[in-house]
Formats: C-alpha cells, sequence, structure tokens
C-alpha cells in the first residue's frame, strides 16, 4: 500500500518541465523582436522518485547571439503532488549571462501550484548570485507579487500550447546597480515556459524569451 501510494503521488504531479529523459528544448532571447541576444537548450538528463516526489534532473547551456560562448550548469525540479518547484538557478537560462567566469547560487525554489487557476497569488521566491572571477561581484534578486493572471493559447515557431498566464515583479540589485520590472510568463504542463516577457519599470519591454523547439 505504501508503495502504491508513492507511486500514485509520483503519477498525479503536473510537471512545468519535460519530464521525460532526453528530451531537449530550445530557446531564443531577443532583447526586442527580431533582435537576437541569444539561445539555451535544457536537456533532462535524470528522472526519479525520491520520498514519494518526482525529481527532474536539467542540464541547461547557454549560448551568446553568434555561439561561441556558453555556461552550462544543472539543477533540479520535483514535485510533491500538490507543487512543482523550480531551482531558481533556472532563471539564469533566461538571462544574458555571458564571460561570467566561476559563481555561486543560494536561493529559495519557485513553488508552482499543480493545478493552477486564474486570480491564485503564488508565493515569492528570491536568489543571490555571487561571482567570484575575473572581478568579485554579487547580485540579488527578490520575486515578489506572482500571481495566475489567465489561461491562454500561445503560438511560437515549436507550435501552438495551451499555457498558464504566470506574472510577478522583480527588483535586482548589484553594486550600485538596482532594477526594477515585472515579468510575464505562459507555462504549458510537460513542456514548461513557452514565452517570457520582460518589462522595466516603465512597462518598456526589454527581453522576450521563447520556445523554439522540443525534441524526445
Amino acid at each position: 500500500l505504501s508503495l502504491a501510494a508513492v507511486a500514485m503521488t509520483a503519477q498525479d504531479c503536473v510537471t512545468y518541465f519535460p519530464s521525460e529523459v532526453g528530451t531537449k528544448v530550445g530557446y531564443n532571447y531577443y532583447s526586442k523582436p527580431g533582435k537576437l541576444e541569444g539561445s539555451s537548450i535544457l536537456h533532462v538528463t535524470d528522472r526519479k522518485t525520491e520520498d514519494g516526489n518526482l525529481k527532474l534532473m536539467i542540464n541547461s547551456t547557454v549560448f551568446s547571439a553568434k555561439e561561441d560562448t556558453t555556461i552550462s550548469f544543472d539543477y533540479a525540479v520535483w514535485c510533491d503532488g500538490d507543487n512543482f518547484f523550480i531551482d531558481t538557478k533556472s532563471l539564469l537560462g533566461s538571462m544574458n549571462l555571458t564571460e561570467l567566469g566561476e559563481f555561486k547560487i543560494t536561493s529559495t525554489d519557485m513553488e508552482l501550484p499543480a493545478r493552477m487557476t486564474p486570480g491564485q497569488q503564488l508565493k515569492d521566491a528570491s536568489f543571490t548570485l555571487e561571482m567570484t572571477s575575473p572581478i568579485p561581484v554579487t547580485m540579488t534578486s527578490d520575486i515578489t507579487n506572482r500571481k495566475v493572471d489567465a489561461l491562454e493559447k500561445v503560438t511560437t515557431p515549436a507550435g501552438t500550447f495551451d499555457c498558464i498566464k504566470v506574472s510577478y515583479d522583480t527588483f535586482t540589485k548589484m553594486a550600485f546597480i538596482k532594477t526594477e520590472g515585472r515579468t510575464v510568463e505562459w507555462y504549458a504542463a510537460d513542456i514548461g515556459v513557452v514565452r517570457s516577457e520582460y518589462y522595466d519599470k516603465k512597462g518598456k519591454v526589454t527581453s522576450i524569451h521563447e520556445l523554439m523547439y522540443v525534441k524526445k
């Protein structure tokens, strides 16, 4: 009975990432429509059940627009049956972080209810990035006012997806530089982020993150 309960908890999970080992998901990043700034590939490297929780291991590789500079790192996403959790390191996949050198990350994980409905308020999250070379710098980012806005269809070069629209405010500090903005994301079950739009505090689009392909 215990084994059956564990299996049912894992099966009930709604993952907002691809859940099949070997799947690769590609993204492009634009500073404005049509202006390519970089790309990334997410690769599902492992899937397992730990204490009744479904856990996926993800490798992320980030490329510059010329694909001559990369950053690669690993992180985990998991589901406890009621909520889906994303290691906040995954946010690096939506940033133009090339030629950083060595870095260390501490974070609180981003939580998504397994079954989201418009109007839901979601928990805040945060992360700290410490770059140790070539010049030591610390960057912190707070993610607040997270909420589920709507259920919408979104079309990208990868296809058309039924998505959940989530938005949140961001406050980032690095040395003496502070930035505020708002992010809007569209998630599809078993795919993950289909599209993201990043706005500065004046409401101007500063970055677009778009799904290009899913390969299984």
